[in-house]
């Protein structure tokens, strides 16, 4: 046994794994014995872990993987290799294994996952600003200049709240604009947790410095709450004061600090998600769920390719985000978390059909039709939903509009998208402006 295969054994076989679960102990997994163990393959070993997961139900938790700059509908998921050139480029299409459904052939891995994927392949807003149509797809709502609306992340945890260590909603790597809490205030607004894939990374200044014990601590602690009770009617002093608990309770709670330590993973599976940025932070998403987070953006930037886009995308983006995508979706079966999680990819907008006439070709914005990929969470997979026409340019069956996506989120995990909120002003807002997008479940 390699040294690789040893450490996935003593993950394998820590206690946490096995806590709460019925019928399975660490004792109950060493009586395999050592020669069962080296007999079984790296899957056989992985799924043992979706078979020790605790019987009770999970809460339900959402993964979003942000696209900031739009990805191209026609080179991902919707492609029409009967266009030609002009609207195809040089990338081609390959089949999946869902009959007749035919993806972007960079994207290999998930080409063979189509079965557990739904793609709704008409999605359209008409909105091709980067900052209004971000907002939009994340918040369901077109931005005001008068109200900012709460992403859905911030809906969620103002939704699920409760007393944990752990925030209800982080976000990953990068930011987007509409990310934040809007007019709910900066207590709902994310935990930003940076980029898992750079040397070191840990729960953000989660360990004191080595001076400061903790008596030195309480005292600090003490100190915060006088200054702050000075001014406990500024909505900002108040949302201050709920970041500062939170972090407090994050750097107490061993348990919840572990939640971003993705080191404590096997060495093949880190590689398996990939060694960037991108991978890694779908992999902490991954911990943050299983720990008990409700809501987890993972952002990804770079997709607006007005030009080199047949450099960028064959080159960097599909291979990262098919390695990174896949890998999730297995991940997520083994630890038992698929049922329980709502994977959702989309970018603001798509891109133009047809390409364009830079020197190095690429393709503009495009509000007007792309593709939103939903898995997990009682989704039905090998589901297409609506229809764009020959060239990719307009959406011409079951048109999907992004507060219809918000409508879903807030449905799959158990909010009631037709809650009203008060804005400031007194105005009230429903939490979605339409029903859930239908043939998904």
């Amino acid at each position: 046994m390699n040294r690789e295969d040893r450490e996935l054994v003593r993950h394998l076989t820590d206690d946490v794994w096995f806590r709460d679960c019925e019928g399975w102990s660490r004792r109950n997994f060493l009586k395999i014995g050592l020669t069962g163990v080296l007999a079984l393959s790296l899957p056989d070993i992985l799924q043992l872990r979706a078979m020790a997961s605790p019987i009770q139900t999970r809460k339900r938790s959402v993964i979003m993987l942000f696209m900031g700059g739009g990805p191209s509908h026609i080179d991902t998921f919707d492609p029409k290799p009967d266009a030609g050139p002009d609207y195809m480029g040089p990338m081609k299409a390959i089949p999946t294994n869902v009959d007749g459904v035919m993806i972007n052939e960079g994207l290999p891995r998930l080409a063979q996952m189509m079965d557990r994927i739904a793609l709704v392949r008409s999605m359209g807003s008409g909105e091709n600003s980067h900052q209004r149509a971000q907002h939009l797809l994340q918040t369901g709502y077109t931005p005001l200049a008068s109200l900012e609306y709460p992403s859905y992340g911030s809906v969620v945890a103002r939704e699920r709240g409760g007393e944990k260590s752990l925030p209800n909603y982080v976000s990953v790597y990068q930011r987007a604009d509409g990310y934040g809490p809007g007019f709910f205030g900066d207590t709902y607004a994310p935990f930003l947790a940076g980029d898992p894939n750079r040397r070191g990374f840990k729960f953000p200044d989660g360990t004191p410095p080595r001076q400061v014990d903790a008596e030195r601590m309480s005292r600090r602690r003490a100190l915060l709450r006088a200054i702050d009770t000075m001014r406990r009617d500024d909505d900002r002093m108040k949302a201050l004061d709920s970041f500062y608990s939170k972090a407090f309770a994050i750097m107490e709670d061993p348990e919840a600090r572990e939640a971003f330590e993705i080191s404590r993973e096997p060495e093949q599976l880190r590689e398996r998600y990939g060694r960037n940025s991108f991978g890694q932070s779908c992999l902490l998403a991954t911990r943050l769920v299983e720990a008990g987070v409700d809501y987890v953006t993972v952002t990804m930037q770079g997709w607006d390719t007005h030009e080199r886009n047949f450099e960028s995308l064959p080159n960097r983006l599909l291979p990262t985000i098919d390695r990174a995508m896949s890998a999730l979706f297995e991940d997520l079966q083994r630890r038992g978390l698929w049922d329980s999680t709502l994977v959702v990819w989309t970018g603001e907008f798509g891109r133009t059909p047809k390409v364009n006439k830079n020197a190095r070709p690429g393709r503009d914005h495009w509000g007007a039709a792309w593709t939103v990929l939903l898995a997990g969470c009682g989704i039905r997979g090998g589901t297409v939903v609506g229809r764009t026409d020959g060239l990719g340019q307009k959406v011409v069956e079951s048109p999907v509009s992004p507060s219809s996506l918000a409508a879903t989120i807030y449905e799959r995990i158990g909010i009631d998208y037709k809650k009203y909120y008060e804005t400031p002003a007194g105005r009230p807002i429903r939490l979605a402006a339409s029903d859930p997008i239908p043939g998904l479940v």
